[in-house]
């Protein structure tokens, strides 16, 4: 009730302004309003700004998303298949590289093995008493001495080890050659190597 007779007094006391003054009046609240409806516009459209900014950041990651995602999945699928060669490869070097130079038409002389772990998490973790065995990457190589074959025969020979499917590479070569004759080879040292995930026992 109270609340009421004093906005009935505040209607009898516009009542009783000039003409003059009532349209100043008007003035002044239109102003205030006018003022409240910027300010409001102001934060909403801040916030809508803001809103909209965010909205664009996650379209931008969801672009990134979109083309990393392909390159990950080929990069995932190169990785599973080397390591599906690593755990598969039980290629024998003597008996392969043997059968190799037969197809080029030479012997090799000797062979020296060699191997050793490329990874050493069996050492990392043989102080972990709840693990039995870790697979580390192996590298086994074999060092031979070839004498006496023609260019063509030793290309023909490296071609035919590095087309193999199996992890299996030159690492090392050493050529000398007849002065009388560059196409013959005097003697050549060569390392071949292969790599294999290995279960070590801790």
């Amino acid at each position: 009730m109270a609340q009421k007779s004093r906005t009935q007094s505040l209607f009898d006391a516009f009542e009783r302004l000039s003409k003059r003054e009532k349209v100043m009046v008007g003035v002044l609240f239109g102003g205030f309003l006018l003022v409240g409806i910027v300010v409001v516009s102001m934060i909403i459209g801040t916030q809508i700004e803001a809103l909209e900014q965010r909205n664009e950041n996650t379209r931008d990651t969801l672009t990134q998303i979109a083309i990393l995602k392909d390159d990950f999945l080929r990069n995932k699928g190169v990785l599973e298949a080397q390591k599906e060669l690593l755990d598969s490869n039980d290629v024998k070097l003597v008996r392969m590289m043997e059968r190799e130079a037969a197809n080029a038409d030479f012997e090799i002389e000797d062979f020296k093995e060699s191997k050793r772990f490329v990874t050493n998490k069996h050492r990392n973790l043989k102080k972990t008493p709840t693990r039995k065995s870790v697979v580390d990457l192996v590298e086994e190589s074999q060092t031979v001495t070839i004498r006496r074959i023609s260019l063509a025969q030793l290309a023909n020979f490296l071609a035919a080890i590095e087309a193999r499917p199996e992890p299996v590479i030159t690492t090392r070569l050493t050529i000398d050659t007849l002065n009388s004759d560059r196409q013959v080879l005097r003697s050549i040292r060569l390392t071949v190597a292969t790599y294999r995930n290995e279960e070590v026992q801790l």
